[in-house]
């Protein structure tokens, strides 16, 4: 499983790292855990994995975002 600090990021830079990672994780084929500020909104980022119909859990208060691979 791939890590990625979105900690030091505000939006709009921690959406754009979020992307990059995801297409990290995507080309590796494996989940991705993300930790972010909570305090950072995660709107964007909620909204763009629904869209795309990826499987995540998402824990606000502990600032945790976790994405499975899309199996095909």
């Amino acid at each position: 499983m791939l890590t990625v600090d979105l900690r030091g990021y505000k939006c709009p830079q921690q959406f754009i790292q979020f992307k990059l990672g995801l297409n990290k994780a995507i080309s590796a084929q494996q989940a991705v855990t993300f930790t972010f500020n909570a305090a950072e909104a995660t709107d964007d980022m909620q909204r763009f994995l629904e869209k795309h119909h990826y499987h995540f859990k998402i824990d606000l208060e502990l600032g945790v975002l976790t994405v499975e691979p899309i199996r095909v």
